[in-house]
């Protein structure tokens, strides 16, 4: 009996040793190069997002805190330029929203979604993540969600929450006070 219970805890030993690289096995990444294959944003441009931000100069004393894996860019990228087309974006817009009194909050319910705001609007937050916001002219822009594309006319300043990650905002005009906050953040002119 004593011969047997040694076959059997050394069979489970050697099974599990043979198993466990198997099954602690990690997922893979593959690095594909963008411009060898056809442009992610034709198929689904909601699916795409911007590879991580290269490190960056620091930004002017103007920005409040720079994050450091934040960035802003004078130069647009052809795929940043591309995702922030008010145009494109403009025919994914499932949701419009009125700004009432001067602000406009768009909630967590919109999650996903494409809306478009208009009126006179001095303060927006965006709560919502993974959606488009297309915004008229602005004054602040507070936003605290996370993959968002985000499009304005223009804005006095932006903020970003440090809960927000992974954002790309793009403005048509004039220069805004930008504070960094959260995690691969991308801000851009888009003239």
């Amino acid at each position: 009996m004593e011969h047997t219970s040694r076959v059997g805890i050394r069979s489970v030993v050697l099974a599990a040793a043979f198993l466990a690289p198997l099954l602690l096995a990690g997922c893979s990444v593959a690095v594909t190069d963008p411009a060898s294959s056809a442009s992610p944003m034709a198929s689904d441009p909601r699916g795409w997002m911007p590879d991580a931000p290269d490190a960056s100069p620091a930004p002017a004393a103007s920005e409040a805190s720079a994050a450091p894996d934040a960035e802003s860019s004078t130069e647009v990228d052809p795929d940043v330029r591309a995702q922030l087309d008010r145009t494109r974006l403009r025919e994914l817009v499932t949701q419009n929203l009125t700004c009432v009194d001067g602000s406009a909050t768009v909630g967590r319910d919109l999650d996903g979604m494409y809306v478009e705001l208009t009126g006179d609007c001095t303060t927006v937050t965006i709560l919502a993540s993974a959606g488009g916001v297309l915004l008229p002219e602005v004054g602040t822009v507070t936003i605290k969600g996370d993959g968002a594309t985000v499009v304005m006319t223009s804005a006095t300043r932006i903020a970003f929450d440090k809960s927000a990650d992974i954002n790309v905002v793009g403005w048509e005009s004039g220069t805004p006070d930008i504070a960094y906050a959260g995690t691969a953040n991308i801000t851009t002119p888009l003239s």
